[in-house]
């Protein structure tokens, strides 16, 4: 749960909520967290399964707000959350690490334009077992090869830390 007195808190579930009501691909018919999308349901979205919507914890919100920015590939939007150092970046076969954010946004947004957005679905955001202050999430990204009509999907590893605030991104991992 957000903890009502943290103006991050507080934040975050603003965030939580506008992402939810404002973006076509995180919008959702069910206040659920997570939400099982059978094929054939008329609003449903069969393609990902199981996909977070609302957020019930600020570590949700972090991961919404991230993807939301990484969809419009929003260079203020994925600052924002970036780690102030260290970043570790693993894209197709390019592995950096040690970026500073600023460095992790313009190689995240290079990539990106190689791509036609399609989609961007969180499907799972959890705390490290046994390290309160560790988190993951999973991201399911689907896109079109620009200029061609090939579709891709991908799953982006997020690595989250919390801070005394707030979670911050220091890993984002494209897997196949």
């Amino acid at each position: 749960m957000i903890r009502t007195g943290s103006a991050i808190g507080a934040t975050l579930a603003l965030i939580a909520i506008v992402l939810a009501v404002a973006a076509p691909d995180l919008n959702a018919a069910s206040p659920s967290l997570l939400e099982q999308n059978p094929a054939g349901d008329p609003g449903a979205d069969a393609e990902f399964g199981d996909t977070i919507h609302v957020a019930s914890s600020e570590l949700e919100a972090a991961s919404l707000a991230f993807a939301a920015a990484l969809a419009g590939r929003s260079r203020e939007g994925l600052a924002e959350w970036m780690g102030s150092e260290g970043i570790r970046l693993h894209l197709e076969g390019t592995s950096h690490a040690g970026l500073s954010a600023r460095q992790a946004v313009a190689s995240l947004r290079e990539f990106l334009r190689a791509y036609d957005h399609r989609s961007t679905v969180v499907t799972r955001a959890a705390p490290v077992e046994d390290s309160p202050d560790r988190g993951f999430a999973e991201v399911r990204w689907s896109a079109r090869v620009s200029g061609t009509s090939q579709e891709i999907e991908r799953t982006l590893f997020l690595g989250l830390y919390r801070d005394s605030e707030r979670w911050w991104v220091d890993e984002v991992r494209l897997l196949r």
